[in-house]
């Protein structure tokens, strides 16, 4: 476990929320590790805004130290063989998915259209990627990938006809993403500048918790939007029932990496205050479930034992409303006033 201290000279302490400003907080989480990765050193202390109920950490580490906290991160490797089980499990997804969306995602089984019947029982079996009920029913267009790590999003909108380009940081994911053949540009959110209004749809998975400005980042998603263009935004909830449940061993809060997790319903009234429309879509939540209790263990790898205690912790528990779902998932649009 990476717990040696985090360098001083290389933390900020972060006066105000960096959502809406307020100084009004509460310590939600002290002394939190890195337990998601086990590579971050240092304990970290995240702080509840009073008044928009987003987390963000302070003291973090600073624009130029943030970097070591990737030393081994998931966006790093390519695709992975995993076997002809592993292959045979990707056909069989792909092939669902291409006849719940009337579409056609390889490799796939091939099946005629009319035996797609045969395939329902895989649906509480397979979680449908955000995005992806978009990207096969959309009028297609260029789709930009903010943060886009090793390129799976962008290479399955790809196949489904979108012209793709990737942005992201991570040199490894870059190399990844560009042994693909995707079309990949290494730096940050910020060169979205250069494309303002002329996307069709905006991809910004998971990367506004690790940026230190997110508000910034959210106007240049919505700048870069066409007339007709959509964003699909995702990130951890703070507000999330599985936080509520599993405390400081929540993946989502992933220190020291997430800097800033927003809450569901500020967030929505935020996009909808710079006049987009904006609906949440529901979250699939085993799988955080899962690596909560493997973090509760601080094991390196999810058990048996860890898949049982989820499902039946989510089988008890009783419907959740749209803000306290454990991911924010919106689909945006421009506002038709």
């Amino acid at each position: 476990m990476a717990s040696d201290l985090w360098p001083a000279d290389g933390l900020e302490s972060v006066a105000s929320c960096p959502y809406c400003d307020s100084t009004d907080r509460a310590l939600a989480h002290q002394g939190v590790e890195d337990w998601a990765f086990a590579c971050a050193p240092g304990r970290w202390n995240y702080w509840s805004c009073s008044r928009c109920h987003c987390l963000y950490l302070s003291p973090r580490p600073t624009v130029t130290t943030i970097g070591k906290a990737y030393a081994r991160y998931y966006t790093h490797a390519g695709a992975v063989d995993g076997g002809r089980l592993s292959a045979l499990k990707h056909r069989l997804r792909n092939e669902y998915w291409s006849c719940t969306l009337q579409t056609s995602i390889k490799p796939r089984l091939g099946l005629p259209r009319w035996l797609g019947w045969a395939l329902a029982w895989l649906k509480p079996h397979i979680a449908e990627p955000f995005g992806l009920r978009h990207w096969a029913q959309a009028r297609k267009g260029l789709l930009i990938d903010v943060g886009c790590g090793n390129g799976d999003k962008l290479k399955l909108a790809a196949q489904l006809g979108w012209q793709t380009l990737g942005l992201e940081m991570d040199t490894s994911a870059v190399h990844a993403a560009q042994a693909q053949g995707l079309n990949v540009l290494q730096g940050g959110y910020e060169q979205l500048e250069r494309y303002t209004g002329l996307a069709d749809c905006v991809v910004c998975s998971h990367v506004m918790e690790h940026v230190h400005q997110p508000v910034h980042l959210l106007h240049l998603l919505l700048a870069a939007l066409g007339p007709n263009g959509v964003l699909l935004l995702s990130a951890p909830n703070a507000s999330s029932h599985l936080r509520h449940h599993y405390g400081d061993c929540w993946r989502g809060l992933e220190a020291p990496r997430h800097l800033t997790i927003p809450d569901a319903a500020w967030l929505m009234d935020w996009v909808r205050g710079q006049g987009f429309e904006c609906t949440q879509v529901p979250s699939y939540a085993l799988e955080t479930a899962v690596e909560s209790e493997r973090m509760r263990r601080r094991a390196s790898s999810a058990s048996k034992e860890d898949i049982a205690a989820a499902k039946a912790w989510l089988r008890g528990t009783a419907a959740v409303s749209s803000s306290q779902e454990d991911m924010v998932q919106l689909v945006c649009t421009r506002g038709r006033g």
